[in-house]
């Protein structure tokens, strides 16, 4: 055996001691640099675009799989699927451009939501501008489409890269009303875009956009004078116009009413505020309904028309019958004799679940300007008042409606006893989810009775209800506190001396009795609008239709004191037939404040017998049953003499006898 070899340790250098060594083997191992690359752009897949950026700064190898994963990525989000979300901030021209050039193979660059962007670079300063993204985006040979918020660096796109889709949802984001001058967008025929949410913006024109699917606007300034001109959107799905100043001339809204007929995909079809022209929608539907216009409706809003008629609504039913599933009718539309025709066409509707009667949109209700500032500011001149269908119009909904889920009733004055609302052979056995809102004559022990017999209902939201009516309401026939059905007696026994006090009536003055008749009564019509301006609503149909009779007769009555007396008593107390309607808040939105209120024609009249171009009896049945009744066509032509005529006689006949 050899000798064995001396086994010698080397001394430790200067300085270091048995601790470091210690703490070099306990340090954690770097298991990332172990991953291959491909193992590591597979985990880049479940990072958010920010974090891979910033690992670039960590190692080399991380350095190399983030450029890998870059070179070969097709879909990149910069705001990580939030698209509510801006992107991340830092970016200047340079860096963006830096990073659009490390990914060759882009497809579809999603987030791209600037919290600013110049219009114009500036020499000398590193800053983010519309030129620096375009040029950056140019980059990108395969760039198929980008997703975006920024009205001008979209409009720059469909100017100077007009190949590119914009992706998802363009809904700019900094909408405001008034309108802002600076929020412009013009939008040629060309773009490539399937989803536009306009809010606050100044547009020329809507085209003729092939490729557009979905359609809303809200608070758009419509410039110029026809800007539905060219209107054609085959392809529209949904169509959404919401409180937008356009032209005040309804024919000009006539291209955008076929327009919209030759969408034959069209679903939802919301008109807010849209003062197109009466009859307009039933012309157009009996022209295009075989075509299938209008046919794949399933969602129909009609919120502050001003020349909508129920024939409008009543044919878009009836075409939609089949997929309609949700229906929101303005108070103006909301009568008993829209759904007792749709009782008479014997219709179903197998997928209806939503009924808002009453509807006012919410930016009426929650908007603090007076009408006169909306006006102002391009809207269209409407007034709104409650809704005047009473519970033999809600029992034909039930009948007409069986299957509905979601029922809401806004401001609706002349509903009392909802337990009538049912019967034996329809019942709401659907109901889920009920809300009634300033339908404040209802009498609860009705209400819970007719809650009671709603076996599915899980939800009830009830605001401004169940309120004690003004004294006086009940002698006079009234709806608590609204001022509807008021009594031309009340209008016509005002002091014409009192014209002014009328325009400023106090707000707590609800039991003050009116003041003595008057000596000369030939002003009394043009005081009523000024009575009726206090409560913010329109007096019932019937009523302004039975004033004529009352004024021919007072004024008879009037003639024969004069021969006998010389003139009526001032003080005679039987002149005074009840107590004055009490001042209300009762309208259906700020627009009903401080504007007269317009006249309501004869809608109990029957209508017409119509020819039809239908091919079979029934359908001739149905459109004669909707046609619009003459008086809504010529206001002036509308007879008068109908009504309660006895309270009238019984209350001239007492100043006349006492007298």
């Amino acid at each position: 055996m050899g000798p064995r070899r001396k086994a010698s340790k080397l001394p430790p250098p200067a300085g270091s001691s048995g601790g470091d060594v210690a703490l070099r083997a306990a340090e954690p191992k770097d298991y990332i640099n172990e991953l291959s690359h491909e193992v590591l752009c597979h985990i880049f897949r479940y990072l958010p675009m920010k974090d891979i950026m910033c690992m670039e700064c960590l190692s080399k190898k991380l350095r190399e799989a983030v450029s890998l994963y870059l070179r070969v990525i097709k879909l990149v989000d910069l705001c990580a699927g939030r698209w509510w979300e801006y992107m991340p901030a830092g970016f200047t021209d340079s860096s963006f451009l830096t990073l659009l050039k490390k990914m060759p193979d882009l497809e579809q660059l999603y987030g791209l939501h600037p919290r600013f962007l110049e219009r114009r670079r500036v020499r000398g300063c590193e800053a983010f501008s519309i030129p620096g993204v375009l040029e950056a985006l140019q980059v990108c040979p395969s760039l198929l489409g980008v997703e975006t918020s920024h009205l001008e660096l979209v409009e720059a796109i469909w100017n100077y890269m007009p190949q590119v889709h914009i992706l998802g949802k363009f809904r700019n984001r900094n909408g405001a009303f008034p309108i802002p001058a600076e929020n412009k967008l013009t939008i040629p025929t060309t773009a490539k875009i399937q989803t536009l949410h306009l809010i606050g913006v100044n547009v020329p024109e809507i085209p003729c956009v092939y490729m557009l699917r979905h359609l809303y606007l809200k608070w758009v300034r419509l410039t110029k004078p026809q800007p539905f001109k060219d209107f054609l959107c085959v392809n529209l799905r949904t169509f959404v116009m919401r409180n937008c100043a356009g032209p005040t001339n309804s024919l000009k809204y006539v291209p955008l009413v076929t327009g919209l007929a030759s969408a034959r995909n069209l679903e939802q079809l919301e008109l807010v505020r849209v003062p197109f022209l009466g009859g307009l929608i039933q012309h157009v539907v009996e022209d295009s309904w075989r075509s299938g216009g209008f046919r794949n409706l399933h969602t129909i809003v009609f919120g502050a028309c001003k020349n909508a008629l129920e024939v409008d609504l009543g044919y878009l039913i009836i075409t939609a019958a089949r997929r309609l599933h949700e229906l929101r009718i303005q108070p103006s539309l909301t009568k008993d004799g829209v759904f007792s025709a749709l009782k008479m066409a014997e219709l179903e509707f197998p997928q209806f679940e939503t009924l808002h009667l009453g509807y006012v949109d919410e930016f009426l209700l929650q908007c603090k300007m007076s009408h006169s500032e909306l006006v102002k500011y391009g809207l269209a001149d409407v007034v709104e008042n409650p809704g005047i269908i009473t519970d033999i119009g809600v029992k034909v909904v039930n009948e007409v409606l069986p299957n509905i889920k979601y029922l809401l009733i806004y401001n609706c004055p002349h509903l009392h006893n909802p337990h009538h609302w049912m019967s034996d052979q329809s019942r709401w056995n659907r109901l889920v989810d009920l809300t009634l809102v300033r339908c404040h004559a209802i009498k609860l022990p009705s209400f819970s009775q007719f809650i009671e017999s709603l076996p599915c209902l899980e939800f009830i939201c009830l605001d401004q209800m169940f309120r004690e009516p003004p004294k006086g309401c009940a002698r006079v026939g009234l709806s608590a506190g609204t001022g509807i059905g008021v009594s031309s007696a009340l209008v016509s026994n005002q002091n014409s001396n009192n014209d002014n006090n009328q325009h400023h009536p106090p707000n707590n003055e609800a039991n003050v009795p009116p003041p003595p008749p008057p000596h000369n009564n030939n002003n009394q019509r043009p005081q009523q609008p000024h009575a009726m301006e206090i409560n913010g609503m329109e007096e019932d149909d019937m009523d302004e239709e039975d004033e004529a009779v009352y004024e021919e007769e007072k004024a008879e009555a009037q003639i024969n004191v004069k021969d006998k007396e010389g003139g009526l008593g001032m003080d005679d107390p039987s002149g005074q037939v009840g107590p004055s309607a009490p001042p209300d808040e009762e309208q259906a939105g700020p627009s009903g404040l401080n504007q007269q209120c317009r006249p309501t024609y004869g809608a109990a009249h029957k209508p017409p017998p119509v020819i039809s171009d239908s091919d079979s009896e029934e359908e001739e049945g149905l459109v004669s049953r909707l046609m619009p009744p003459s008086s809504f066509l010529h206001p002036d032509s509308c007879p008068k003499g109908k009504g309660k005529t006895p309270l009238r006689r019984s209350s001239t006949a007492a100043a006349s006898d006492q007298s």
